[in-house]
């Protein structure tokens, strides 16, 4: 996404402590690019999850799986070496947030509304998943963010 910056020190925080990349279908169609995590500054293996890899052309990097999303993270988690498996598909995070195999959410808030996509967590009838707050002193902390429209021109 254009037009947003990130605090200062962010993407070599990623770079350092991520092993492996987890991705799904839609965002590999979208951004077919394995280089891509953290502005190409990240070199790692990628798994793309989908259930029909014979439709994909062999990348260098990059494993295509068809298998159980929680069979995914642990052949992701094998792959990054006792660092991070970056999930970077919100219905891979639903699917493990309802199975209870994530360990932590990163959330990045940036200053726009999507008019389109995948919820991160939409669970029609489902029951509220607690987080708790790592970077702070109260894990129960409500964190607020304040935005005003801006105006265009």
């Amino acid at each position: 996404m254009t037009g947003v910056a990130s605090r200062p020190g962010l993407i070599e925080e990623y770079t350092h402590t991520t092993g492996a990349v987890l991705g799904g279908r839609d965002g590999w169609d979208v951004h077919p690019d394995a280089n891509a995590a953290c502005g190409g500054r990240w070199q790692g293996p990628v798994f793309v999850l989908t259930h029909r890899p014979e439709d994909l052309k062999p990348v260098a990097g990059v494993t295509f799986l068809d298998c159980d999303v929680a069979e995914a993270v642990r052949i992701a988690l094998d792959a990054a070496g006792g660092k991070n498996v970056e999930v970077l598909a919100p219905s891979i995070g639903r699917q493990l947030l309802e199975r209870g195999i994530v360990d932590e959410i990163d959330l990045h808030i940036a200053p726009v509304l999507l008019g389109d996509g995948i919820r991160l967590f939409d669970n029609p009838g489902g029951s509220p998943v607690r987080l708790g707050l790592v970077n702070g002193s109260d894990p129960s902390l409500v964190v607020n963010v304040r935005y005003r429209p801006a105006v265009a021109g």
